[in-house]
């Protein structure tokens, strides 16, 4: 069941989501674009930055990715493989071997060559995606701690002297990634690794800095110089961590550093803006970089944080199922409850009903006329005179007579009674004539059948009747009683005269003693009948009530569930977003089944062609009343278009719902907006921990993704604009169906680190221990 209702809120956001974001606001780079992904350890930073920038740029399929790698790396149409050499098996020289035998062996800059040359010819090639094709950016990411990152300046010079071979301006910026939490496993070697590439990178960014090597090799192994002269490697270099600024780790780890890649290269290489706000300024990448560049000498680095809004469609659908339920329940709880009278008659189960059934049973009263044929034994007239009649129908049958009404009349009647339920039972009878139909329903037969129930009161009404009957039962018991203890010869019956013989005497006692009282125990048979069934009656009422509170359990139980999954919904939707929720949904699906009422009918959704009544339950269980309620929801009332509001517009209308002053839980706008303004920021707190930051050196900027139009947005970009103290704006995307805020942040240096503070003591007991991370030899930037 839970199953049925995830695919149900599952399907409703990716159909929702397709429609709302149909491809208008979708975000473009204006210039090609090229990933480099070095070392294994990248392989799942490649696929999820592959597959975010295709989902989210309309361009997305025209960017290319190269993976530098040593023995794993993912296949993918838009990704080109280079092999690079596979390190030593010994730890203590195994970062800096690669370097070793990539300078050794010539055959692995062959290959290099080739593969960065076909990925600069590929990205030219796509030039017609882009709207600027005078620059190409290299995005170059790497996790500190691969020791495949020791060639990082090979690599990516060698891949950017092949792009300015086709490009007039070639920019490349770094993205390092830092893993602070560990496992335990290998924690120091790997802590030793990263600081080794952070104090490397430490030298790159220097304005001195200087490289020069024989690394384009042509086909005939001609070798030409690659060089680069008094500059920092990277435009920007941004340290992502899985850890934020407040030293708090992040839930999804290194995952949301991947979605902050594909939003900074899209920051960096955007479209210009064509829709301006006076309170919003545009991103401008020279002078982010001028801005975080300190006068001390010191190398600047950069980071950043995502914090990201969307219509919480899933928590709305699941809200919308279980308000709908709401209603639906509502209406077969307002099932009619009919007088008892009425009810009774509905069942034939009036007085004049269980007389015809018991008289329907009972054999013909021939039946009692053939005992008078029963042999009876030589007693005398005279004899049986003293007696009682108990004695007298003693002596005369010996008991025949009873057996003979036992198995001639009271045995076939009370197995033509058990037979009375056979032919159509009383389920079956409520099931028809409350449960199916519409007036009465599922609840109204639970009400007929209960303890305690208002207007018609099945079991109180058999209970009734099972009192009286027994009354006359035991009443007729007496009388039958009364009748054996007459005597014999106080009857007032004509036996003849003195010379009348004993024979025909016997004969007309036998006559009347028989009429007497097999018509008085036929009497009590009728009762006893009736008495059986009404106590079967009584069970069937008990059984149906508990098969029927089954079903109502499971209703109630349904609607319980139905209200915590949603409500877990909009738990999970945060608390920004899930305020209001339920009072708004409450409202909007009542005025839309209202609406739907008024066109086809009350209760039109109980017919089987929408919901369907209680039978259902019985027919198909609880699991084929959700999938009723989930294709009603879909098709009836999701479509309307008050359920396909953009993320602005519902968060809009939420906001102005109309609430009872007393209820402290419902937002007003302003508040609203301000809660979202407010967590927005807080969770785009920026991935990477520093020490004794200097305010003085913190440069910030802070950029909303959304359409600027709206009035969130717009909310935002004013109520910041008197205090502020960083830059601000919006990057717009039209009909966008959520808001995401990135905060930029830089001009700390590597001591600000608190990751490279903390894990110098293992780089350097590492070093003291015999490890070597570093390149070996006299080059003249190392």
């Amino acid at each position: 069941m839970r199953d049925l209702i995830g695919e149900f809120a599952t399907h409703y956001v990716t159909d929702l989501e397709k429609q709302l974001d149909s491809g208008n606001g979708q975000p473009s780079i204006q210039n090609p674009v090229l990933f480099l992904f070095l070392g294994d350890k990248c392989v799942e930073a490649l696929q999820a930055v592959c597959a975010l920038n295709k989902q989210s740029w309309q361009n997305g399929n025209g960017v290319l990715y190269v993976h530098a790698f040593q023995e794993e790396t993912w296949e993918h149409p838009q990704v080109l493989g280079c092999r690079l050499p596979r390190p030593e098996a010994s730890k203590q020289t195994m970062r800096t071997s690669i370097y070793e035998r990539f300078v050794q062996d010539e055959s692995f800059k062959m290959e290099l060559n080739k593969a960065l040359k076909l990925a600069s010819v590929r990205v030219a090639e796509m030039g017609k995606l882009f709207t600027t094709f005078q620059q190409v950016n290299i995005a170059v990411v790497t996790r500190a701690d691969d020791p495949a990152a020791i060639l990082l300046p090979e690599l990516t010079l060698l891949l950017k002297s092949y792009l300015a071979e086709l490009f007039k301006n070639v920019s490349v910026d770094l993205y390092v990634l830092l893993q602070e939490k560990n496992s335990g496993e290998a924690f120091g070697f790997s802590a030793a690794l990263s600081v080794s590439f952070l104090e490397e990178i430490n030298r790159y960014q220097r304005s001195d800095f200087n490289f020069s090597e024989n690394l384009l090799v042509t086909e005939d192994l001609v070798k030409l110089p690659v060089e680069h002269r008094n500059a920092p490697l990277f435009s920007l270099v941004y340290m992502l961590s899985d850890k934020t600024e407040h030293g708090l780790f992040l839930e999804a780890g290194m995952e949301e550093n991947y979605e902050l890649i594909s939003k900074l290269v899209l920051l960096n290489n955007k479209k210009a803006e064509r829709e301006f706000s006076e309170n919003s300024e545009g991103y401008n990448k020279l002078q982010f970089i001028r801005s975080i560049t300190v006068d001390t000498g010191q190398t600047n680095f950069a980071s950043a944080g995502l914090s990201k809004v969307k219509r919480p469609t899933h928590a709305i659908a699941l809200t919308v199922l279980s308000a709908v339920f709401d209603r639906y329940l509502e209406r077969l709880k307002a099932g009619e409850n009919l007088p008892k009278t009425k009810a009774r008659e509905k069942l034939g189960l009036t007085a004049h009903d269980l007389e015809r059934k018991i008289r329907s049973v009972m054999p013909e009263d021939h039946a009692l006329e053939e005992m008078t044929g029963l042999m009876t034994s030589g007693v005398s007239y005279s004899e049986l005179s003293g007696m009682n009649l108990r004695e007298a129908e003693l002596a005369l049958f010996d008991g025949s007579s009873q057996a003979f009404f036992e198995a001639n009349v009271a045995r076939g009647a009370r197995n033509r009674v058990d037979s009375l339920s056979l032919q159509e039972s009383l389920a079956q009878l409520i099931q028809r004539e409350w449960v199916d139909d519409e007036r009465l329903g599922l609840y109204a037969a639970y009400q007929l059948t209960a303890e305690q129930a208002n207007g018609a009161n099945l079991l109180e009404e058999l209970r009734t009747g099972i009192r009286e009957t027994t009354r006359q039962l035991e009443y007729t018991k007496t009388e039958l009683e009364e009748l054996y203890q007459q005597r014999v010869d106080r009857q007032e019956i004509r036996v003849g005269g003195f010379f009348t013989r004993d024979k025909e005497r016997v004969r007309t006692f036998v006559r009347h003693l028989l009429s007497m009282i097999y018509s008085k125990k036929f009497e009590l048979l009728e009762w006893e009948l009736t008495l059986e069934l009404l106590l079967q009656l009584e069970k069937q009422v008990e059984k149906i009530h508990r098969e029927i509170g089954v079903k109502v359990d499971e209703l109630e139980g349904l609607q319980k569930q139905l209200r915590e999954i949603a409500q877990k919904s909009v738990r999970e939707a945060s608390d920004y977003l899930g305020k209001n929720m339920d009072e708004y949904y409450e409202s909007v699906v009542t005025e839309t089944i209202r609406s739907l009422e008024a066109q086809r009918g009350s209760g039109f959704y109980l017919e089987s062609r929408f919901i369907g009544n209680g039978s259902l339950l019985f027919q198909s269980g609880i699991a084929g009343l959700v999938e009723r309620l989930c294709q009603f929801c879909r098709a009836e009332i999701l479509t309307r278009s008050t359920f396909a509001l953009s993320f602005e517009a519902e968060l809009l209308a939420r906001a102005n719902v109309a609430a009872a002053y007393e209820n402290r839980t419902v937002l007003t706008k302003e508040d609203l907006f301000q809660d979202l303004s407010l967590v927005l920021e807080e969770r785009a707190a920026v991935h990477i921990e520093v020490f004794h930051f200097l305010q003085k050196h913190r440069y910030e900027e802070k950029y909303l993704f959304a359409d600027i139009r709206n009035d969130f947005v717009q909310y935002v970009l004013r109520s910041a604009d008197r205090t502020r103290t960083y830059k601000q704006g919006c990057i717009h995307e039209e009909q966008k169906s959520g808001i995401e805020k990135m905060n930029l942040m830089g001009g700390f240096g590597m001591e600000d680190l608190m990751f490279y503070r903390n894990n110098k003591k293992y780089h350097a007991s590492y070093e003291e221990s015999g490890f070597v991370f570093h390149r070996r030899g006299g080059d003249e930037w190392s």
